[in-house]
């Protein structure tokens, strides 16, 4: 449990001059509140915004107040090696590689170090479908085994990072991650990223020909209850599935679902999809 969340909503309320009661009765819950500010429980994403709300501070400020500097400068690093993935920009993934290995060399303990080092070899390797050592993969397993409730922070980490790791290792997460956003409410933002990070666990599990792992995924996708319509995930399912079935013959028309996912790219011109998709299967198909 990160301990800042109570003293940062605690000196945050006294700031504005609000009581705990008060607090409650803008959120509905004063016993939340108090738990909260007591360290004896951490807010969910449903509980965060309307703490933020409330106490009116942006979610980047209440973020970078809890986890320090580091959480925008990880949040810009996803959006870099998201941008350096699509382009095949190689040359400053292994720069920022080399940065970031030098880093946690000099800090082997820091926990948001070592996670900013994964995100970029776990991106510098996806290029090539590469798997990290094992002692990386159970270091990260580790991280994720003691996640007691899945939010923003650890489900961009688990997103970015899972191409580098047996898939094996992570099926139980995904399925707890599902049960989580079911039952607790996620916001849509939280949402869409345990979207995006099945979509990447169906990759992942594709390139390291755990097919049996990709065959769970899809019957786990019907069981999950997304906040909002996204046609971002639902064209890359199609995509992935019908590549699935394409490798396992279960289906006589074995590129109907990848047409059909060209088609959805075409119709809402998604030129950065397309291209995606002709990398992928060249890649795969090799």
């Amino acid at each position: 449990m990160n301990n800042n969340h109570g003293s940062v909503i605690k000196e945050i309320r006294k700031l504005r001059g609000i009581s705990q009661q008060q607090l409650g009765q803008l959120i509905g819950s004063q016993s939340m509140v108090s738990r909260i500010e007591n360290n004896k429980a951490e807010p969910s994403d449903h509980t965060l915004l309307l703490l933020c709300h409330a106490l009116n501070i942006s979610f980047d400020e209440y973020f970078d107040m809890v986890y320090g500097t580091h959480a925008s400068d990880t949040e810009r690093l996803f959006d870099f090696v998201s941008q350096a993935y699509k382009t095949n920009n190689q040359n400053d993934l292994k720069k920022l590689y080399i940065s970031s290995l030098q880093a946690i060399k000099r800090n082997p303990d820091d926990v948001s170090l070592f996670h900013k080092y994964m995100v970029v070899k776990a991106t510098l390797y996806h290029l090539d479908f590469k798997l990290t050592t094992e002692l990386e993969q159970n270091r990260l397993i580790d991280y994720f085994f003691q996640v007691p409730k899945w939010q923003y922070y650890d489900l961009r980490i688990l997103e970015h990072t899972l191409y580098v790791i047996d898939v094996d290792k992570i099926k139980p997460y995904i399925t707890e991650i599902i049960y989580q956003d079911n039952c607790d409410h996620f916001s849509e933002s939280v949402s869409n990223t345990v979207g995006q990070t099945i979509i990447n666990l169906l990759e992942a599990s594709i390139m390291q020909k755990k097919y049996h792992v990709t065959k769970y995924l899809l019957t786990q996708v019907p069981l999950w209850q997304p906040k909002s319509k996204n046609f971002k995930f639902q064209t890359w399912l199609l995509f992935w599935t019908g590549f699935f079935e394409q490798q396992q013959n279960i289906t006589a028309n074995t590129h109907e679902k990848i047409e059909q996912a060209y088609q959805i790219a075409t119709y809402v011109d998604s030129q950065e999809t397309l291209k995606m998709f002709d990398r992928l299967l060249k890649l795969l198909h090799h």
